[in-house]
């Protein structure tokens, strides 16, 4: 007796067995799919950077296309690549700059703390004896610390040796870290110009093969993700330079050295919300520690003020209100982000965790106005 293929029972069991066989296939191999899985997304870090640089310069290149347009008149084309070009030039010129500028400065550092070593080693003993004599403690000796800590220098040259394997293998991560940063930049200059023709590429293929309902689905999470991520990045810029600025002014008036340097250094890190800033000051604590360890007391002091203002007044209204999100799951998102993807989960946690947030929140709503109803 032969199956009948045309039979819709026939073809239902077939189905179903099917499926039966690719899941216990997937249960099987599932670590080995995984894997795959990931080493191919792993290729597709340079995509995923450049889409994350086209959409951090999307607004400011969306304002210049706007002022090249009204002064171009009829070459939308032409004002839309001066836009691109002058996007572009201002963040290479700027992370030119910025290179120049803390570069040389840090070299400075290191090079007065190395010749002057000695005198640092003087004067904190002096410090430390003060400070014991006070407390009523005998006097601390640090002498042998600093031979064992020379008797290890001496011996730089062998540990070198065993670590140049290493250092070959941190420089060419770093020379593959360049070229994706190319590659990524490249990327993101082709997703912004063609960003138009890429949206409406996938809105066809949306309205193709998806269901209307579906469809309206699909582009309610998208332009979720957009408004939460495009407002998350605004204030988070908005919130690092605030905080940069009150550095630089507070390390004015309190006379504290490299008030320049050590302001853009907490700004910068100040992109990483919440600890971000705490993570700048100890690089400045460290580079004021190479010039007056009593700087870098008072700097720390001052900053952990800073801190405390910026994280109860400042962060909730620029950062917190343009996402809607309380500072308790802030807190949750960054901590796990970080905990699961380090840095870059760090730096989208915030945002993810509002997506999440405001989705499920209008799910609630929907499901009580439903229970209402009935």
């Amino acid at each position: 007796m032969f199956l009948n293929l045309e039979d819709s029972r026939v073809k239902q069991w077939m189905l179903v067995i099917t499926y039966a066989v690719i899941l216990v296939l997937v249960v099987i191999n599932f670590r080995d799919i995984l894997r795959g899985i990931w080493t191919f997304v792993g290729y597709l870090k340079p995509l995923f950077a450049g889409i994350a640089i086209a959409f951090v310069l999307n607004r400011p290149y969306e304002k210049l296309r706007e002022l090249y347009g009204k002064k171009m008149g009829n070459r939308p084309g032409a004002a839309k690549a001066l836009a691109i070009l002058t996007v572009y030039l201002a963040v290479i010129g700027g992370i030119v700059l910025l290179l120049r500028f803390m570069v040389p400065q840090i070299a400075e550092n290191i090079s007065t703390f190395v010749n002057s070593a000695d005198q640092y080693v003087a004067a904190i003993q002096r410090d430390l004896n003060q400070v014991m004599d006070r407390m009523g403690i005998s006097q601390i000796d640090i002498s042998e610390v600093i031979a064992s800590i020379n008797a290890y220098l001496g011996k730089l040259d062998q540990v070198l040796e065993g670590t140049l394997p290493q250092i070959w293998r941190i420089t060419s991560s770093a020379i593959s870290g360049l070229a994706e940063l190319i590659i990524s930049l490249v990327l993101s200059i082709y997703v912004m110009s063609g960003k138009e023709k890429l949206l409406d590429q996938c809105k066809r293929v949306l309205q193709t093969y998806c269901p209307d309902k579906t469809c309206r689905k699909i582009k309610n999470v998208f332009s979720t993700i957009n408004v939460v991520f495009d407002n998350y990045v605004v204030g988070q810029l908005t919130e690092a330079l605030i905080l940069g600025s009150l550095c630089f002014i507070g390390m004015i008036v309190l006379r504290i050295d490299y008030a320049g340097l050590i302001s853009i250094i907490i700004a910068v890190t100040a992109l990483v919300p919440i600890w971000g800033a705490y993570i700048g000051g100890g690089v400045a604590v460290l580079l004021l520690l190479f010039v007056e360890p009593k700087q870098a007391l008072v700097f720390l002091v001052f900053l952990v003020i800073l801190q405390q203002v910026e994280n109860s007044a400042i962060y909730p209204r620029v950062v917190g209100n343009k996402i809607g999100l309380s500072g308790l799951w802030v807190l949750l998102g960054i901590t796990v982000g970080g905990g699961m993807f380090g840095i870059v989960g760090m730096l989208i946690g915030v945002p993810v965790t509002t997506v999440l947030y405001i989705f499920l929140k209008n799910d609630v709503l929907r499901r009580e106005h439903r229970m209402e109803g009935e």
